[in-house]
């Protein structure tokens, strides 16, 4: 196997950005993680500032890892336009984490996944999906499944996806994958347009929809909602709003603006430590 180095010249921590509940198909290895993003896998260590890794299957590059951990992002930059304590805190304490770029369909299926779930579910389920309807590849560090395409899912019956496991969630699935709908072609969609294209998907609400433009489409103004931003926004930011999530959420896009997901992922990772 070829190792190769990426030195960043920018804030980044790799513990915490796999570990903020964002992305799934990830795992430990020696001491670094292993990681697979849709026809992807790849072994990746963190030294200080300087990343080493190896492709397992599919190419990995340096260019592909500062697209996928979004490198590029001005972190310090994007906060700075925000005076809210606890968001500055939450920066301060988690400085580093950032969000991840994953591929569109992956990021579709896991959080399809993620309704009524966890971690630990959700990383099973999307990992099953891979090993009984994706193509495996041996490789010297074991045999690995990719996820299935959109065209070899949409191949699969209904009744085969309830028998992986996914609960009620096959029939969402099975929707997404018959829908044909090209997610890459929401990225240059304004995020109202975007959003609700994804609306129209039988299965994805406000937040699974939002998961998925700001996880995986560029649209960092989307601000996931779910039970611990809840209790984030109206202990920390919003206290005399009531509402619903998606009146949360709304409030929140205005309040943060055109980078609110990042405020949402602090938010997100902080009050999952600390309340």
């Amino acid at each position: 196997m070829d190792f190769h180095h990426l030195r960043t010249d920018t804030a980044f921590d790799l513990d915490l950005t796999l570990s903020s509940g964002q992305f799934f198909r990830w795992k430990p290895y020696k001491s670094g993680y292993l990681i697979q993003d849709a026809q992807k896998c790849f072994i990746i260590w963190q030294r200080n500032s300087d990343l080493e890794y190896t492709s397992v299957c599919g190419k990995v590059s340096s260019q592909y890892l500062t697209d996928f951990f979004r490198l590029d992002d001005d972190l310090e930059q994007i906060f700075s336009r925000w005076n809210d304590s606890s968001v500055r805190k939450a920066f301060s304490r988690y400085k580093g984490l950032r969000l991840i770029r994953q591929d569109p369909w992956e990021c579709a299926l896991s959080f399809l996944c993620s309704m009524a779930s966890n971690i630990p579910r959700i990383t099973q389920n999307i990992n099953t999906l891979a090993t009984r309807f994706g193509a495996s590849t041996q490789t010297p560090y074991g045999s690995f499944s990719r996820l299935p395409t959109p065209e070899q899912l949409a191949e699969v019956s209904l009744e085969d996806l309830y028998n992986a496991g996914v609960g009620f969630r096959a029939k969402y699935l099975y929707g997404l994958a018959k829908s044909g709908l090209h997610l890459e072609s929401l990225r240059d969609e304004d995020y109202k347009t975007a959003k609700a294209t994804l609306l129209s998907i039988k299965g994805i609400g406000d937040k699974v929809a939002d998961c998925i433009l700001l996880f995986s489409l560029d649209h960092l103004e989307a601000f996931p909602v779910d039970t611990w931003i809840m209790q984030a926004l109206q202990t920390w930011i919003f206290p005399d709003l009531s509402g619903s999530p998606a009146q949360f959420a709304e409030q929140a896009r205005k309040h943060f603006g055109a980078f609110a997901g990042y405020a949402q992922q602090y938010l997100f990772h902080h009050a999952r430590a600390i309340l």
